[in-house]
């Protein structure tokens, strides 16, 4: 009696499910949420690129406001300082006559012929000597470690030069000591100060702005390079006047910054070595008694290691 009962029931569940459809009998599912873990990856992706734009835009900033710092105080200076061409007595003026000593044509090499200025008569010193004295004591009483004042026609080169025990702190220091990523134009430490050796070394940062040494690239150009051919460094010794006879891009590791060299001929190879770099011609025959100048600035070229090296030989230092 309970089968014949039990299959009954059977017989109308089963009828009745019969009777429904699909989506009735199916059973109702939970919504597909992600899980807990994937909402906190994305905030962190989302936090840790907010950050890489904050600290991007702080940079950007930063780099803005040390250009305008850099050019504020070097624009100053260069303003007291005053124009070269009142110490020269004319714009730069070189000479296109006759052959110079060393078996290049003016037209290639050129000769400087700025007159010279009228002595003072008190103590035999040229008004340019007293001028450039007076200068560079008011240079001092800023930083002690001034040595020089470097001129470059038709660029923003227009600095002073400082000399110190190392080739760190004016990378990221100004000439009044103050932190500053644009740095001051430096000579290396293992130069004399006084301009004597036979390659005196000068570095510059290449900055973005255009300022410090980011000018010596226009050096590459044929057209800037045979119009301005000459570097002008003030001393409190007389305008040291220099002859540009090289430039190339090339690496930190060429011994294009070497500063002492074992015999006249050591440097005439080194010498000779340079101009062969160069990628513009200049006939200059080295007899082994020049002084050189070597202005140094980073460049893009092998990679980290690039660097824009701008060779000048002393042609005159006027008094």
């Amino acid at each position: 009696m309970k089968k014949e009962i039990q299959n009954e029931n059977t017989d109308v569940f089963a009828s009745s499910l019969a009777e429904l459809s699909t989506s009735e009998i199916a059973p109702r599912l939970p919504k597909n949420y992600p899980p807990i873990s994937s909402f906190l990856l994305k905030g962190a992706v989302i936090f840790l690129l907010g950050a890489v734009l904050i600290y991007c835009l702080s940079q950007i900033l930063s780099s803005v406001r040390g250009y305008k710092e850099a050019d504020d105080l070097y624009g100053e200076m260069s303003e007291d300082w005053g124009s070269l061409d009142v110490l020269l007595g004319e714009k730069f003026a070189v000479s296109k006559a006759d052959k110079n000593s060393h078996g290049g044509t003016t037209e290639e090499y050129g000769t400087p012929t700025v007159p010279a200025p009228p002595s003072d008569d008190s103590d035999g010193s040229s008004a340019v000597l007293v001028m450039l004295k007076a200068k560079f004591d008011a240079l001092k009483e800023t930083n002690s470690d001034v040595v020089a004042w470097i001129t470059v026609p038709d660029t923003l080169i227009d600095y002073p030069i400082v000399h110190t025990d190392n080739n760190d702190y004016y990378l990221d220091h100004s000439f009044t000591g103050d932190k500053l990523a644009s740095g001051t134009i430096f000579a290396d430490y293992r130069n004399q100060d006084d301009l004597s050796d036979q390659n005196t070394v000068i570095y510059g940062h290449n900055m973005a702005s255009g300022s410090m040494f980011a000018n010596l690239a226009k050096f590459k150009g044929s057209g800037f390079f045979s119009r301005t051919p000459y570097i002008y460094v003030q001393t409190e010794n007389g305008i040291y006047v220099y002859r540009v006879f090289s430039v190339y891009e090339t690496s930190k590791y060429d011994p294009y910054i070497r500063t002492s060299f074992t015999s006249k001929n050591d440097f005439i190879e080194w010498a000779k070595s340079r101009q062969s770099k160069s990628l513009r011609k200049v006939s200059y025959k080295f007899d082994g008694d020049e002084q050189v100048i070597t202005l140094s600035t980073c460049t893009n070229g092998f990679g980290n290691d690039g660097r824009l090296a701008v060779h000048a030989v002393l042609t005159e230092i006027r008094k």
